[in-house]
């Protein structure tokens, strides 16, 4: 009997451990010289009317420039059943969906350096997914999620000042 007790706690503790690893980020593929995205959601003036953007900071540590992609889009899951973030390393990259042609925003980062991208959001979206791949040296590709959100318009022909939401990303930071 208490050999089956043990063997479910010991079980429970390898589970828990295993998953704040992930959490913490020690994810399948990690590096020390691999791109870091951060990203921000702002609400700024059209002639159509106030309309989010997503300004994203891809940094890149290491010795050769990298490849970025970035798109948004509306987010299906629910804030609560969804991760904030996370970072994949697929295995087919041959894919349609890492054609360039899919992605609206593409462009490199230099070697050592930092760069910036604006991003379009959907149209009324009320949170936005943010994917960015970057191709980086060897070949290797990685793919990044950010969820962002949640957006609040100015009221329709209002003088109200634009709502800037914090972001689940960097929280001390606002638009």
């Amino acid at each position: 009997m208490f050999t089956y007790v043990f063997a479910i706690i010991a079980s429970a503790v390898a589970l828990a451990g295993t998953y704040s690893l992930v959490a913490l980020g020690v994810r399948n593929g990690d590096r020390p010289g691999d791109a870091r995205v951060t990203a921000q959601l702002r609400i700024v003036a059209h002639p159509e009317g106030a309309r989010p953007l997503i300004v994203a900071q891809v940094s890149d540590p290491s010795d050769t420039p990298v490849l970025v992609a970035l798109r948004a889009r509306r987010a299906l899951l629910p804030a609560w059943l969804a991760e904030s973030r996370g970072v994949g390393v697929p295995r087919r990259t041959a894919r349609r969906r890492f054609q360039a042609e899919r992605y609206a925003t593409v462009g490199v980062v230099p070697a050592a350096g930092a760069a910036e991208f604006a991003v379009p959001v959907p149209a009324r979206a009320r949170r936005c997914l943010l994917t960015v791949a970057v191709g980086q040296e060897g070949g290797r590709l990685r793919v990044h999620w950010l969820r962002l959100g949640p957006v609040r318009y100015p009221a329709e022909g209002g003088h109200e000042l634009a709502y800037f939401p914090r972001n689940p990303v960097n929280p001390s930071a606002s638009g």
